[in-house]
């Protein structure tokens, strides 16, 4: 049965190259990218016998290790996104969506779905998110903390150079980006004080446009604001009717 799955699957791809949809270069390039991600992960760990690295060089390894990643799933989502427009595939999804329908339950042991048109129906909800996410869990054995397992989390966890969501931080525990300057938890950067400002340290305003800097000629300064003094005769008038 999966001899025959694998030669399917081996068929797929020799059509999808015939067709130039995923050629050699796809291919090569996604080999190169592994290859990569071996030889850092190895210097990274093991060093290169030649010198101490600093903290800095491995760090910049583990987040070039980090961008590799990223190249790779998008090549293989790429794949993927192809493969799963077959018949087997979306028979594969057919019957997953039969599993999560037939085996949720609430506490009491009552279903959750009546049938599966009825899970497809609220699949975008929190319960079915969850319990697809489960199943697959167990069926695919994926690792619900796979992240945290990555070499490279590892190691910049090991360093405390990431939190507790393995994004990256500094010293003090403020969030940074990969060159190290401060950011929040939008990605904008952050002047020593705390305010928002642009890659080149210019002041923003929270919306995101410049705060003004620049002088210019003509511009008449408002007026300072005075307090209207009361007139002898009016003081005069308080003080008897006190």
């Amino acid at each position: 049965m999966f001899s025959g799955r694998r030669s399917y699957k081996k068929g797929i791809r020799k059509s999808l190259k015939t067709r130039g949809i995923w050629d050699e270069t796809k291919e090569t390039e996604q080999d190169e990218i592994v290859k990569s991600l071996q030889d850092i992960e190895k210097k990274l760990y093991l060093g290169d016998n030649k010198k101490k690295a600093t903290l800095q060089e491995g760090k910049d390894m583990a987040i070039e290790m980090r961008k590799l990643r990223i190249k790779l799933r998008e090549l293989i989502s790429e794949r993927m996104a192809m493969e799963e427009n077959t018949a087997e595939a979306l028979a594969d999804n057919a019957k997953f969506d039969y599993f999560v329908a037939d085996c949720t339950y609430y506490e009491n042991g009552l279903k959750v779905y009546k049938d599966v048109e009825d899970y497809n129906s609220k699949s975008s909800d929190e319960i079915a998110f969850s319990a697809a996410s489960e199943l697959a869990s167990m069926i695919y054995q994926m690792d619900s903390k796979f992240e945290e397992t990555l070499p490279e989390n590892k190691w910049l966890k090991t360093f405390n150079l990431v939190n507790e969501e393995l994004s990256l931080i500094d010293k003090d525990g403020n969030l940074v980006d990969t060159k190290g300057r401060k950011i929040n938890e939008k990605g904008h950067y952050l002047d020593e004080k705390g305010n928002r400002v642009d890659v080149d340290g210019n002041l923003l305003n929270e919306d995101g446009t410049y705060v003004i800097q620049a002088e210019y000629e003509g511009v008449e300064e408002p007026a300072p604001k005075t307090t209207k003094k009361k007139s002898t005769t009016e003081s005069k008038a308080v003080e008897e009717s006190v």
